[in-house]
């Protein structure tokens, strides 16, 4: 295992330490779950998720009219 130093914000400290003795546990432990648990969503979530509209219109003119379509569908029935 590695030593590493990090700075945190006073009130992150001060909540930290009182997690720790909630749980009777050191900080360092608690510190060592929570990046183990980031890893862990990190890899499950990509990198750079793809936008909702980036593939909007990628079919277009591939496809006839929604409408024309329905309308032959109905013709059948006749």
């Amino acid at each position: 295992m590695k030593r590493t130093l990090v700075d945190l914000e006073e009130h992150d400290l001060a909540q930290l330490d009182a997690l720790a003795g909630t749980r009777q546990t050191s900080r360092a432990s608690l510190l060592r779950e929570a990046v183990s648990e980031y890893l862990v969503k990190r890899e499950r979530v990509p990198a750079n998720p793809p936008k909702p509209l980036e593939g909007f219109g990628a079919i277009s003119g591939r496809l006839t009219d929604g409408l024309i379509y329905q309308d032959k569908l109905r013709s059948e029935w006749d």
